[in-house]
């Protein structure tokens, strides 16, 4: 409780030694001193200083601080779809050679072993290795045809 109460005081204390003024006076030779601290051997004269608003300079910095920030957000956005981009192109790439190496298989191949669904192997008739060779010939005009 205590140390509340005297955080409070220096709080209130601290507050008032900022709202003291600038002081003017002039020196016995002439020259014009400029002070926070009232001299006591000098009369002086209580300046009433004043904070300006923001210019139109600091409003247009600020305006063009965060244009630069939006512009750095959309190029880290260009840059992540740019890298999306390229890594979908290598995955395509990728299922087109294994498309092209299947369909070099069931070319070349006169015998075709496929695996069942429980789990036993069975020799696929010309007809089916025919109709694969046609299916996978399709596939790879529809998704390669670019590559």
């Amino acid at each position: 409780m205590r140390t509340a109460i005297f955080s409070v005081f220096l709080l209130s204390i601290s507050s008032l030694s900022f709202a003291s003024g600038v002081y003017k006076w002039t020196d016995e030779n002439g020259v014009i001193h400029y002070s926070d601290k009232k001299p006591d051997f000098k009369t002086s004269e209580e300046l009433n200083v004043q904070t300006g608003t923001p210019t139109k300079e600091r409003q247009d910095l600020n305006e063009q601080s965060q244009q630069l920030s939006d512009q750095q957000e959309l190029e880290k956005i260009r840059a992540q779809q740019a890298q999306e981009n390229a890594e979908a192109d290598a995955q395509l790439k990728e299922m087109c050679a294994q498309l092209k190496e299947y369909l070099q298989t069931m070319t070349n191949s006169a015998r075709i072993r496929e695996k069942q669904e429980d789990g036993s192997l069975r020799y696929l008739t010309p007809e089916e290795i025919l109709d694969k060779r046609k299916s996978t010939q399709k596939r790879i005009d529809e998704m390669c045809g670019e590559l």
